[in-house]
């Protein structure tokens, strides 16, 4: 007995590895470039684990109202270090399954997780892993809301629609309350740390796919190579992931449903896309994505 719990206490190989979170407003291209870390052989990948939101917060809130009730003094409380331990822990308890299911685990040197609302949750995430990485996906936000649209649709219709009967009342909710705070938290967070905090636009991964697949290894400190670059990128092509359908050829049944950008133009109304730029007007001239014609109509 005395053997098997040491060896349940023994520090897990995985315990040492540098953690990378990949966050970006939703229907970003988060799942792809997620799929893109998890083809390479060095990075263990996962989404979405919400370890920020649904875990190292509650995990901190609960020990704070433990230590305001309990009755057997000072000394019976938990101190901040002691919080971050344990939720160090609870992310290593998982983590390390994910590593141990992979066909050559030994061969791991970054685990990195996909939840877009980290985007929200950085810091408590930093002070739990100070040498984190992060990875920001930004997407001209007007393609994300087409995509979100037919997103949900897909999922539960009848649902949403009777919360959002038209597309511009999904624009408004969408702008205000995911693309700009959820850009707007991540980028604070790339001013403050900008040696671990990586910037990658969907329009650039799709335009210069090998040179920003590089670009992300590189950061990652795992092999870039051109020849392993150049067999991710056919396995994780829009092609590939489709089944077969070039990029422009639409499914709205799949998750992987156009494979595009600037498919807004021809899809959102102006109505949508006025509302839109008048929420993100500021961030989208910071971002560099130009206003449309659709503001002076």
């Amino acid at each position: 007995m005395r053997d098997t719990q040491t060896a349940h206490h023994a520090p897990h190989h995985a315990d040492a590895l540098p953690r990378t979170f990949l966050v970006g407003c939703p229907k970003s291209g988060t799942t792809w470039l997620q799929g893109v870390l998890e083809a390479h052989p060095q990075v263990c990948s996962r989404g979405e684990s919400s370890f920020g939101l649904l875990l190292v917060s509650p995990i901190f809130e609960l020990l704070k109202s433990y230590n305001d009730q309990q009755r057997a003094g000072e000394s019976n409380t938990f101190s901040g270090e002691d919080a971050l331990d344990i939720a160090r822990t609870a992310i290593h308890t998982l983590q390390r399954k994910w590593v141990d299911q992979l066909p050559e685990p030994e061969r791991i040197r970054v685990i990195a997780d996909k939840t877009p609302e980290h985007a929200l949750a950085l810091d408590p995430l930093n002070a739990v892993f100070p040498a984190m990485k992060v990875i920001h996906i930004i997407r001209d936000g007007r393609d994300c809301i087409v995509s979100g649209w037919h997103h949900n649709i897909r999922k539960e219709e009848a649902a949403f629609r009777k919360r959002f009967p038209t597309m511009e009342r999904y624009a408004y909710h969408f702008t205000k309350h995911n693309w700009v705070p959820y850009i707007n938290r991540a980028r604070q967070w790339g001013q403050t740390h900008p040696q671990r905090y990586l910037e990658v636009r969907y329009e650039h991964l799709l335009e210069s796919a090998h040179a920003e697949t590089a670009r992300i290894y590189r950061f990652l400190g795992v092999d870039a190579g051109d020849a392993l670059i150049d067999q991710i990128i056919e396995r994780t092509s829009f092609r590939s992931l489709s089944g077969g359908r070039d990029p422009g050829q639409v499914n709205n049944a799949s998750h992987f449903r156009k494979g595009v950008s600037g498919a807004w133009r021809e899809e959102l109304d102006d109505a949508s896309v006025r509302t839109f730029e008048q929420l993100a007007g500021e961030l989208m001239d910071t971002l560099g994505y130009e206003r449309s014609r659709a503001m002076s109509a």
